[in-house]
């Protein structure tokens, strides 16, 4: 599906890549999953949710077509971001929807000072920190990440990929109690095998006061794009209450 816009905005020293489909009705704002791009991850629901609302999908820093630029790259600076890439696209009401990584941005949105803009939230495959994740997959991932430490002292690709990789190694780091202060209602969605701990997902829902718990039977993380159907109705009949 080719966006009605593919644009850039800049900010201090790095370029954030931002798409725009559809034109009616409420915005979204699509948040993709750790060294993804927006329109790749949302590949299936960009179609569905364009329909009947205005769809802004942004390539977080240093990932997709988004540069780095020279701040150190967080998950509360990607959270920065997005509300800096809405404020100059003068969107003053959105509703959120994160994907793993993009569901962590998502959370520090909803925490932020500037959390009033947004109306409704969708945490898909988010975790509050690495303990989250299920070792079997968070061990391997800590493994590659050591290993590619040792080739940044040489190469500045490896460095820029090392600095993606550590938001899944050293980020997020949130707590249970802060997700107490959210106001606003939200969707918490993982797959039913997916790699962050069950108890993890139903401790984040538990812990938003005005949250519902979804999780989809037989799918693992990639609940947008191996659940699409299932995730699709979740999420549009979660935005049309």
């Amino acid at each position: 599906m080719k966006p009605k816009k593919s644009s850039y905005i800049q900010l201090d020293s790095a370029k954030i890549h931002f798409e725009i489909y559809g034109s009616e009705g409420e915005t979204l704002l699509l948040l993709h999953g750790n060294g993804e791009n927006g329109a790749d991850c949302y590949a299936r629901q960009l179609e569905p949710l364009s329909k009947d609302h205005t769809v802004i999908v942004m390539d977080s820093r240093g990932q997709g077509k988004s540069t780095f630029g020279i701040k150190k790259l967080t998950i509360k600076q990607i959270a920065a971001d997005a509300f800096a890439l809405l404020e100059a696209l003068g969107v003053d009401k959105v509703s959120v929807i994160g994907f793993s990584d993009g569901a962590n941005v998502a959370m520090e949105m909803l925490l932020s000072e500037k959390s009033g803009i947004i109306e409704k939230a969708v945490l898909a495959g988010g975790n509050l920190d690495p303990s989250g994740v299920k070792e079997i997959y968070q061990k391997p991932i800590e493994l590659s990440f050591k290993l590619l430490a040792s080739k940044a002292r040489k190469s500045s690709a490896a460095r820029r990929k090392l600095s993606v990789m550590a938001l899944m190694v050293r980020e997020p780091n949130i707590s249970p109690d802060a997700l107490g202060k959210i106001s606003a209602p939200v969707l918490v969605m993982a797959g039913s095998r997916d790699m962050i701990k069950e108890a993890h997902t139903e401790l984040i829902a538990s812990s938003i006061p005005n949250a519902k718990l979804k999780i989809i039977p037989g799918c693992g993380h990639f609940v947008f794009s191996k659940a699409a159907g299932a995730a699709n109705t979740a999420v549009l009949e979660f935005l049309h209450e």
